[in-house]
C-alpha cells in the first residue's frame, strides 16, 4: 500500500470517529458508559473476526513472546482509553471532551520521542500545535471548570496518544494488523460487559432501545474505522498519522450540524480551517521540501 492510500484510509477513519460521537453520546438511555464500550466492542469484534482467520493463514512469521506481551500492553492502553472516554462523555460537555479528547494530537510526537527516541520532523510539531488550536477554537476558545468527567476524558487522550505510537511500531514488527485489532476488543468488550452487568445493570431491553447507537459505534466506528487504523498505519509515521486522525473533531461538528441541527459560530469556522491546514501541512509539507531539494536545489534527500 502506497503512503498516500494509507492517509486516505486514516482520512476516512476520522471521518467515521468524528460521526461516532453523536452515537455514543446519544445511546446511553439505560445503558451505562461501560457496558455500551463493552457491547459495543462485542460487535466489532464479530465483524472483524473473519479477517483475523484469513490474515492468520496468509502471514507465515509467527508472532513472538515479546510481541504477544506488547500487545497485550497495547490491549490495556486502549481499553482504558476508550472506557475512559466513554465515562468522561457521560460526565462533561461535548465541548470539554472534544477539546481534551484532541490533546493525544500533541502527545502523540512526545511519547514516541521519549519512548522510542522517533524524532518527529520540525512540520509535525506546527502541524500539532495548529491541530490543537483549531481543535479548541472549534469547541469555543473556552473551557469550563474542569470536573471528574474532564479528568477522566484527559486520561483517555494520554491512552489514546500511547496507542497510535504501540500499535505503530507493534504493526512494523507482526505486520498483523487484523490479529491486534481483534486483541484490543476482545479485552475492551470483556472488560466493558464485565462492568457492564456486574455494576450497571445492563440488559437485553436496554440494548435492543440503543440499537442503532451501538451498531454504528460498534460495526461503523470500531470493526471497520480502528481496524483502518491498523492497515494504515503500518505504512504512515505515528505523528504523521495523529494529525489526520484529529480531523475527527472537525467531522464531529459537521455531523453534529447536519443531525443535531447545531451551528458552527465564526470561532469554529476558524477551528475546521485550522485544522485541516494541520492536515495538509504535514501531507504536502514533506513532499513540498523533497520537489524543492530535488528539482530547484539539486539535492537529494538522505535515505
Amino acid at each position: 500500500m502506497t503512503r498516500l492510500r494509507a492517509d486516505i484510509l486514516l482520512f476516512i477513519t476520522a471521518i467515521i470517529w468524528g460521526t461516532a460521537f453523536i452515537a455514543q453520546k446519544t445511546g446511553m438511555d439505560g445503558i451505562g458508559p461501560f457496558g455500551f464500550a463493552g457491547v459495543r466492542f462485542v460487535l466489532s469484534l464479530l465483524v472483524i473476526l473473519p479477517l483475523v482467520w484469513r490474515e492468520g493463514r496468509r502471514v507465515q512469521v509467527p508472532v513472538g513472546r515479546r510481541d504477544w506481551w506488547m500487545a497485550l500492553g497495547l490491549s490495556v492502553i486502549f481499553t482504558a482509553g476508550v472506557l475512559f472516554q466513554q465515562l468522561g462523555i457521560l460526565h462533561t460537555t461535548v465541548t470539554n471532551a472534544g477539546f481534551l479528547t484532541g490533546l493525544y494530537v500533541v502527545l502523540v510526537p512526545f511519547i514516541a520521542w521519549v519512548l522510542f527516541r522517533i524524532r518527529p520532523r520540525a512540520v509535525v510539531w506546527v502541524g500539532s500545535v495548529m491541530a490543537l488550536a483549531g481543535v479548541w477554537l472549534l469547541n469555543g476558545a473556552q473551557l469550563s471548570q474542569l470536573g471528574f468527567g474532564d479528568l477522566m476524558v484527559m486520561a483517555c487522550a494520554v491512552c489514546f496518544a500511547a496507542q497510535v505510537v504501540l500499535i505503530g511500531l507493534l504493526l512494523r514488527r507482526t505486520g498483523r494488523p487484523m490479529l491486534l485489532s481483534a486483541l484490543q476488543y476482545g479485552l475492551c468488550s470483556v472488560a466493558g460487559l464485565a462492568v457492564g452487568f456486574g455494576l450497571e445493570g445492563l440488559n437485553i431491553e436496554a440494548i435492543q432501545v440503543n440499537w442503532m447507537q451501538l451498531a454504528y459505534a460498534g460495526i461503523i466506528s470500531g470493526g471497520i474505522a480502528y481496524t483502518l487504523q491498523a492497515v494504515a498505519q503500518q505504512h504512515t509515521p505515528a505523528s504523521d498519522a495523529a494529525i489526520i486522525l484529529s480531523g475527527e473533531g472537525l467531522f464531529a461538528a459537521i455531523a453534529g450540524a447536519v443531525m443535531l441541527g447545531e451551528t458552527l459560530g465564526w470561532l469554529q469556522i476558524w477551528g475546521c480551517i485550522l485544522i485541516m491546514l494541520a492536515i495538509l501541512l504535514v501531507e504536502v509539507g514533506g513532499l513540498l521540501k523533497n520537489a524543492l531539494l530535488r528539482g530547484v536545489l539539486g539535492f537529494k534527500n538522505k535515505p
